[in-house]
């Protein structure tokens, strides 16, 4: 018998109750075993619910526990995030746990950031360059072939488990995911930016997923490796970004590079600004003066910023230049002082 909405509607109240007793719970516990036991009865209603494509009783229960309990909310968004981008793939009948990543890039250019389809030669690059410096030895990769903005990438849990789900099969396949790019949004086009290559990698339950992660490997090797790393996927994605300056961060699981490319991109912004003027209009960086300040959301919908102005000197200070330095979760009072250290780390006059 089909279902009415309005049961589909409280069977979603009900679930996000329930998710916010079990992380108010989780936020409390005062041992080791009593967390674990929490986080699994967490983690199967959470896979439940996004093996239906329906993260309505997450979302509820996070806006919920966001104006209740800051320690449950960040209980339940933590357990959320890893359950989206995780999923279990079977590879010549053992259980893999598979993993999505994004490679992130910072880019600037005075002509449209590319969003495109990457070339088979740049994807067997990069395939080449992740397993030999990032992965274990029994891991296995694939790519999705298609260079993101941040608004093509999956926002929802559930779109965050779909896109895993098929990388994970690709990586069973031992294929490249195409990606269609009729069906992805068109990008706002911005000075700098972040690009985004997805990835799905996999290693048997238990196996490590990276190389130092292995037993008898030092495991600062990492540092090592994603330096080289990025080094090798910067000359291999120059085709690809021709007319752009930009930079490789390190891999890392979808939610937390998205949130480090995102602190990252704020300062290699205000780099572009200055950069852009200078070969633009050959405004030495001596020669403009920076105002800056706060803004706030009056609706309290999105978080706030702080708004910098860039002016040449001798132009009775119009502004000809901006830059948003977006306030971030867990910015506090030092923002401004980095704001500040980070201007006169580029030689500019602040008012």
């Amino acid at each position: 018998m089909r279902r009415t909405r309005v049961s589909s509607r409280s069977r979603q109240s009900v679930d996000a109750q329930t998710l916010g007793k079990l992380a108010r719970r989780l936020s409390e516990s005062g041992s080791r075993l009593e967390e674990q036991l929490w986080q699994r009865r967490l983690i199967e209603l959470i896979n439940d619910r996004l093996g239906r494509r329906n993260d309505d009783a997450v979302e509820a229960a996070l806006d919920d526990l966001a104006r209740s309990s800051q320690p449950a909310y960040d209980a339940l968004a933590d357990l959320a995030e890893s359950c989206a981008e995780t999923t279990v793939v079977d590879i010549d009948g053992k259980p893999h746990d598979a993993l999505l990543l994004v490679l992130p890039l910072l880019a600037w250019s005075r002509y449209r950031l590319p969003t495109t389809t990457l070339a088979a030669t740049v994807c067997e690059s990069l395939r080449a360059h992740i397993s030999g410096h990032l992965l274990a030895r029994d891991a296995r990769l694939a790519l999705g072939d298609y260079l993101f903005s941040i608004d093509q990438l999956p926002e929802a849990f559930a779109d965050v488990r779909r896109q895993i789900e098929q990388l994970g099969d690709a990586v069973v396949e031992g294929i490249t995911l195409h990606i269609d790019s009729k069906k992805l949004r068109e990008p706002v086009a911005m000075l700098a930016d972040t690009r985004y290559v997805m990835i799905g990698i996999a290693a048997p339950q238990g196996a490590p997923l990276f190389h130092w992660q292995e037993s008898g490997v030092d495991p600062d090797s990492k540092i090592g490796a994603l330096t080289a790393f990025s080094e090798q996927v910067a000359s291999a994605l120059q085709p690809v970004m021709t007319g752009c300056r930009f930079r490789v961060l390190a891999p890392n699981a979808f939610h937390a590079s998205l949130r480090y490319a995102d602190r990252e991109l704020r300062e290699f912004s205000l780099e572009a600004a200055v950069s852009y003027l200078k070969l633009a209009y050959d405004f030495a960086p001596s020669a403009l003066t920076a105002a800056y300040g706060v803004f706030e959301d009056p609706s309290g919908s999105s978080g706030g910023e702080v708004r910098i102005g860039l002016a040449k000197t001798s132009l009775d200070d119009d502004v000809i230049e901006g830059v948003v330095w977006p306030l971030l979760g867990d910015d506090d009072e030092q923002t401004m002082e980095e704001v500040d250290k980070a201007l006169k780390a580029l030689g500019l006059k602040i008012l």
